[in-house]
Parts: structure tokens; sequence; C-alpha cells
């Protein structure tokens, strides 16, 4: 028994360090932007279930970037996100995996970038149905670092300066 445990637990890694992408995804929109990295940002729990905050995975951390320009833009049919225009904010989740994304490729560059480095990316927002469920996805499909444009002086940070705080709930305390 000691020895099966670690190769079940070794063959888990890989899929939770990797979510594929299943059969059936459909392309709604497609932003490549040029974005300023501004930092990681915690979300807390919002405590909105029984299972918060002990149970939960409500909590997160995001990659936080600020939209530049917008390079190309796609949108295939009627539904989709829209244009991403500058000011506007791409975050990616950089705790729980994306389907469709390279999670691991996205991690090691964002851990390389500082507060104000330029990235390319390219997000895509996706409707998938895995035979149980039908949901959206906006994995990062490409991400490379890049000069700052001409234009990045003037597109001013839409990250608040103050973190964001946790709402609470009328009858409760804050924890």
């Amino acid at each position: 028994m000691k020895k099966i445990l670690p190769l079940m637990m070794a063959s888990m890694v890989p899929t939770l360090l990797a979510s594929p992408l299943p059969e059936k995804a459909d392309v709604l929109a497609s932003n490549t932007v040029i974005a300023r990295y501004e930092g990681l940002t915690d979300i807390p729990c919002r405590f909105m279930t029984a299972d918060c905050p002990d149970k939960c995975d409500h909590a997160t951390k995001v990659a936080t970037f600020t939209v530049i320009k917008n390079e190309d833009y796609k949108k295939p049919g009627k539904y989709g996100d829209d244009k991403a225009e500058a000011g506007s904010v791409v975050m990616v989740d950089m705790k729980k995996p994306t389907p469709g994304q390279d999670d691991a490729a996205v991690y090691a560059l964002v851990d390389t970038l500082k507060p104000g480095d330029t990235v390319r990316l390219t997000q895509e927002h996706l409707y998938v149905d895995d035979g149980k469920a039908q949901y959206p996805v906006r994995p990062v499909t490409k991400m490379e670092k890049v000069e700052a444009p001409a234009e990045a002086a003037s597109v001013p940070s839409a990250v608040p300066a103050t973190p964001v705080q946790p709402r609470v709930m009328p009858g409760r305390r804050a924890r």
C-alpha cells in the first residue's frame, strides 16, 4: 500500500496541472492586445456559501493587465466578448487551472514580469460543452513580453490603488 499511494498521487498530478479543453468548444471571440502588467491581486472569499471560507475555493490570485491597444479582434458570431478597448482590464487566474490554457507557460512568464512590463496576449472567449455542463472559459492562448508602444504612457492604470475589501453581509461580522 505504501508503494501504491505515491504512484496513484503521481498519476493525478498531470490532471491537476493541465486542464484540457473538451472537444466541443466554440470560439465566440478572440482579442489580441498589448497590455501593461499591473501585478498580482488577491481576491478574497466573499463568504457566500456554507462552505466559506474553510472548504470553498472562492479566494484566488489574479495577474492583472491594463490594455494599451487592441491589435486583432475577431467575433465570428452573434455572441462573445466585446473588443477590448484601451484602459480595460484582462485578468489571468494564477491559482486555478483554465481549460485550453497552457497554465505552466503563462505562470512562468508572469513570474518573470515586473509591474509596468508590457506583453502581447491573446485571450479567447470559448463556449464549452463537456457533455455534462455548458459554460464559458477565457483562456490566454498566447503571451509574450514585448516593448512598450508609444501610446502606453497615455493609458492610466485601471487597477485601483487600494486593495478590494471583502463585502460584509448584513447581520454578519467580518472575520
